[in-house]
C-alpha cells in the first residue's frame, strides 16, 4: 500500500468529491434515528391501521437493493413515471432529468436510501419496545403524562442502547453501504459527482486494477467511520453510570 497512496488520497479531487457525497448521505443519520423512532412509538401504541402501517414501513426492506435501485432509476429517468406526474398534474415546469445533474441526483439517492432502510431502524424500535415493561408506560399514563411526554421520559430513556445501535447502522450505512445504489442509479456519473468512496475503491481495484491505492482508500475510510462511530457512542452514554 504503502505511504505514497496515502499522499496521493490527500490531493485526489476525486476522493474529495466521493468523500463529500458520503457526508452529505450522513446528514440523513438524525432523520433515520429520530422519525422511526416516532413511528415505531405509534405503532406499539396500536394506532388504527397499525398492521397495515408495519407492513408498508418493513416492505421496502424485503425487496434486494439491486431491485430497489432499477425500480428508483426508471422512476427518475427522464421520460419516467415522476415527470409524466408531474406533466398530468400541471407542474411541468419541475420536470427534469434528475439523474443528470448533482444538485437532483444526490437528493434523490438520498431519499431512495432513506426510504429502503426506513423499516430497519422501525422494526429495531419495535422490538426494543416490546422487551420493555409495560407497567412502566402505565404508571406513566396514570400519573397524568400524555403520549408524548410517555415516550420522552420513559421510552426514550430506557431505549438508548437501542438508539444507539440504530445511529451506528445507519452511520455505517452511509459510508459503506452506498455501492449498490450509485452503481445501479448513477454508476457515479454525471461525471464524477455522485461517487462515493466504495464506488471509488471498486473502480481503483477492479477497472484499474490499482490495488494498493483501493486499499489505501479503503483504510481511510475504516479508519473514519470507527471514528465517528467512537464519538456517537460517547456521546449517547455521556452520563451514564
Amino acid at each position: 500500500m504503502g505511504l505514497h497512496n496515502f499522499r496521493i488520497l490527500l490531493d485526489d479531487p476525486i476522493f474529495r468529491i466521493a468523500l463529500r457525497n458520503n457526508l452529505l448521505f450522513a446528514i440523513s443519520v438524525p432523520i433515520q434515528v429520530v422519525v422511526p423512532l416516532l413511528l415505531a412509538y405509534l405503532l406499539h401504541e396500536r394506532i388504527p391501521g397499525w398492521r397495515f402501517f408495519r407492513a408498508t414501513f418493513f416492505l421496502p426492506a424485503v425487496f434486494a437493493t439491486v431491485v430497489v435501485g432499477v425500480v428508483a432509476q426508471f422512476v427518475l429517468q427522464l421520460d419516467g413515471p415522476l415527470n409524466e406526474l408531474l406533466g398530468t398534474i400541471g407542474l411541468d415546469s419541475l420536470e427534469r432529468n434528475w439523474l443528470a445533474s448533482a444538485t437532483t441526483s444526490i437528493p434523490a439517492i438520498l431519499l431512495v436510501v432513506v426510504w429502503a432502510n426506513f423499516g430497519y431502524s422501525v422494526l429495531i424500535y419495535l422490538a426494543g419496545m416490546a422487551s420493555l415493561d409495560p407497567e412502566l408506560g402505565e404508571a406513566a399514563r396514570i400519573d397524568g403524562a400524555g403520549p408524548w411526554k410517555t415516550l420522552l421520559y420513559v421510552y426514550v430513556p430506557n431505549l438508548r442502547r437501542v438508539m444507539e445501535l440504530v445511529l451506528v447502522v445507519n452511520t455505517v450505512t452511509a459510508f459503506a453501504y452506498m455501492f449498490t445504489y450509485v452503481f445501479v442509479i448513477t454508476n457515479g456519473a454525471p461525471g464524477f459527482d455522485t461517487y462515493v468512496t466504495e464506488f471509488y475503491v471498486y473502480n481503483q481495484a477492479f477497472t484499474f486494477n490499482n490495488m494498493g491505492y483501493a486499499s489505501a482508500i479503503g483504510l481511510v475510510m475504516t479508519a473514519l467511520v470507527a471514528v465517528i462511530g467512537f464519538f456517537q457512542i460517547r456521546i449517547l452514554t455521556a452520563g451514564r453510570e
